[in-house]
């Protein structure tokens, strides 16, 4: 310890000694590992697990239902009305749930403001809860089907009620009341596989969850894709006809579940195929949360891409910084012939070396996580699509610490080999 004390001090004086050496070196290392780290975070945050405890047992439902002239097209993930209903009916699922999205505007109907919030809807089933362990901090669910309640996100609660426990309050949404039956913690998933289609999976996080069926009763609009081969007047006539908006998932928790609910499927189309319907050619797919976010392409091959770049660019940047502590630790040879002459052994010089190296090392993690915060904020503001994936974390911070350390010896190892593999001679020479 006594010697590593020594080695630190006289680390620290070489450091203030060669202030602008350091720094420069400190700063190409720090900006290398500052790229690289901005670059994992948005990656990390794009390919995490959303639901890690239960990611392999939520499959998404897609069916080969639509009625389409190339019968070998690709599977839609969106179903009709009808097909949502019959698959509710299963009785082999652990949870099952159906699901459109909308938007709509709300106010407190106690306010005496007329001022009115966007608010962006999930419009599901009871089964929406469990699947995805929504997490309660205030009452529950709605009992009924066609209930005029609803389950507000911590969010707008705090937005409209001040994050007080707002259970049996009324909201209105185009005149009409609606009681809040459950108020949701903070929670968001990262991403989002229950709306990862369509470039979703980091879109904001929902506002309200009503009944579905309440929602086609009161017109809410589907907010994102859909198809119909009939003509459709409104979002409630989607009953009983070739309208594709629904989106399913279901929780099967062993694979006798999942091999029941895939004949439970195929059984499904060829009832229809009995019935005249002209299916596609593909089977009925079920994909769990990370197949499916894979399917979505949820990771941006161009982040990946540039993922690659930065790699490159660090390792520019190691390089750069060996190629300046090569050419200073060439300068001082003769200190380090002197040090040896005086009985300094080589091992001790490598030693002193190791120990320079932790300090920079060091100083460079701090600076690595400064750029490494500012390089992603301007990620952000040229690209604003990535604004909800990417955040450096616990995680990210040692990984960057650890990073800082290693680039930084691996910068050092090979000129403080070099010096101390120098014949003692020739140095004093």
């Amino acid at each position: 310890m006594e010697m590593f004390n020594y080695y630190l001090k006289l680390s620290v004086r070489n450091l203030i000694r060669n202030k602008l050496f350091f720094t420069l070196m400190i700063s190409t290392l720090a900006v290398g590992v500052g790229v690289f780290l901005a670059n994992i975070a948005i990656i990390k945050s794009m390919s995490a697990d959303p639901i890690p405890h239960k990611s392999n047992k939520i499959f998404n439902v897609s069916l080969n239902i639509w009625p389409n002239d190339n019968p070998d097209a690709e599977l839609l993930e969106i179903m009709r009305y009808d097909d949502a209903m019959h698959l509710l009916k299963n009785d082999i699922a652990t949870h099952t749930m159906v699901h459109y999205q909308s938007q709509v505007y709300v106010r407190d109907s106690e306010s005496t403001s007329l001022a009115r919030h966007k608010a962006k809807v999930r419009a599901t089933t009871q089964g929406f809860f469990p699947l995805t362990d929504a997490p309660f901090e205030f009452g529950g669910s709605w009992q009924q089907d066609r209930a005029k309640q609803l389950v507000i996100s911590n969010q707008l609660n705090q937005q409209v009620f001040a994050g007080e426990n707002s259970v049996g309050k009324i909201l209105e949404i185009d005149g009409t009341p609606f009681e809040i039956v459950g108020v949701l913690k903070p929670w968001k998933l990262k991403p989002n596989f229950y709306n990862a289609a369509y470039e979703q999976a980091f879109s904001s996080a929902d506002d309200i969850f009503a009944p579905i069926e309440t929602a086609m009763d009161h017109e809410w609009s589907v907010d994102v894709r859909s198809s119909a081969t009939e003509h459709i007047a409104t979002v409630s006539d989607n009953r009983g006809k070739n309208g594709f908006f629904i989106q399913a998932y279901v929780q099967l928790d062993t694979p006798e579940q999942k091999q029941e609910m895939q004949q439970y499927l195929d059984n499904y189309s060829q009832h229809r195929k009995e019935q005249g319907e002209y299916l596609r050619a593909n089977n009925n797919r079920l994909l769990d949360v990370n197949q499916w976010l894979t399917y979505q392409s949820v990771v941006d091959e161009r982040m990946l891409a540039f993922g690659l770049a930065t790699s490159l660019f660090l390792i520019v940047c190691i390089f750069n910084a060996s190629s300046l502590l090569l050419a200073r630790y060439h300068s001082a040879r003769f200190e380090t012939g002197l040090r040896r002459a005086v009985g300094a052994r080589i091992k001790d010089v490598f030693y002193q070396g190791l120990v320079e190296s932790l300090l920079v090392g060091m100083c460079c993690a701090v600076f690595s996580l400064l750029f490494g915060w500012l390089f992603l904020q301007i990620s952000i503001e040229l690209f604003p699509s990535i604004q909800r994936t990417s955040d450096i974390d616990t995680t990210l911070i040692l990984i960057g610490i650890g990073i800082a350390l290693v680039t930084s010896f691996i910068s050092m190892f090979y000129p403080l080999i070099r010096s101390c593999k120098t014949p003692l001679s020739t140095t004093l020479k």
